[in-house]
């Protein structure tokens, strides 16, 4: 148990794949999980000089904070908290984030399910991070909550967001790792599957709440409405073709 006075460090909170058994796939797939994490630290670092303000959405348990390479003197964070609570002992999810940063009232963080939270906020940003959460939103609402995080950034401010790719051969890859990792993903029926590996996401149900269905391009292409400026690359490695991209990186400003 974490006793109140103690410090808590990312080390104590129990990571995204604790429970699954993914056997000798598990570097392999941790390599894979923190290549989000990666990006995002080389494009802060590339974008910020100083010190920086930064919004959240799909904050967790605010792990990207360890990635950031420059000074955080504003950080608002919200989260659904659909994964949050203690296990063994420990805090994870935003109960992990609260306690690991009880003292830097500088770092908020919001139980959030509505776009209209982020309408609220009356302060502007200088980075807005999305990381893996676009793809949990209702599709219905996704315009509404890229118009929020907009008017939420300042006039020279980034959006930064990974997305997973959801089609081709990354998806064949990624759901036969899936299979023998044990670590469960949106679920395909083989016919759903087949017409995502060939790229017709058009036969692919769109899940509420999920990856199924969800197609980086068409979302890029929606966050272009509101911003001036936008960049899509691959996250595995600049020289990898995006469609090879087992998850996507965009960059946008306004």
């Amino acid at each position: 148990m974490i006793a109140q006075g103690q410090q808590l460090g990312l080390k104590d909170i129990p990571s995204f794949d604790d429970g699954a058994k993914v056997g000798p796939f598990r570097r392999l797939y941790a390599y894979h999980h923190s290549r989000r994490f990666e990006w995002l630290r080389n494009k802060i670092g590339a974008l910020a000089e100083g010190s920086v303000s930064i919004l959240e959405l799909g904050c967790h348990d605010a792990r990207s904070l360890s990635y950031v390479p420059v000074h955080v003197h504003r950080y608002l964070g919200f989260d659904a908290c659909w994964k949050s609570g203690w296990k063994d002992g420990k805090p994870y999810g935003m109960e992990a984030a609260q306690l690991r940063f009880r003292d830097r009232p500088e770092f908020e963080f919001i139980q959030s399910e509505k776009h209209d939270d982020l309408l609220a906020v009356s302060e502007t940003f200088d980075i807005v991070i999305v990381c893996e959460t676009f793809e949990y939103l209702n599709p219905d609402l996704l315009d509404a909550y890229v118009a929020a995080l907009a008017a939420r950034l300042d006039s020279r401010g980034h959006l930064l967001s990974t997305m997973p790719n959801e089609k081709g051969l990354p998806l064949l890859f990624k759901t036969a790792g899936s299979r023998f990792s044990g670590v469960r993903r949106s679920e395909y029926t083989g016919r759903q599957l087949w017409s995502a590996v060939r790229g017709r996401l058009d036969r692919v149900p769109r899940a509420l709440r999920g990856r199924r269905g969800f197609d980086y391009s068409k979302m890029a292409g929606l966050i272009r409405r509101h911003f001036s400026q936008m960049k899509v690359e691959s996250i595995a490695s600049p020289s990898l073709p995006i469609w090879l991209s087992p998850n996507v990186g965009l960059i946008a400003k306004k």
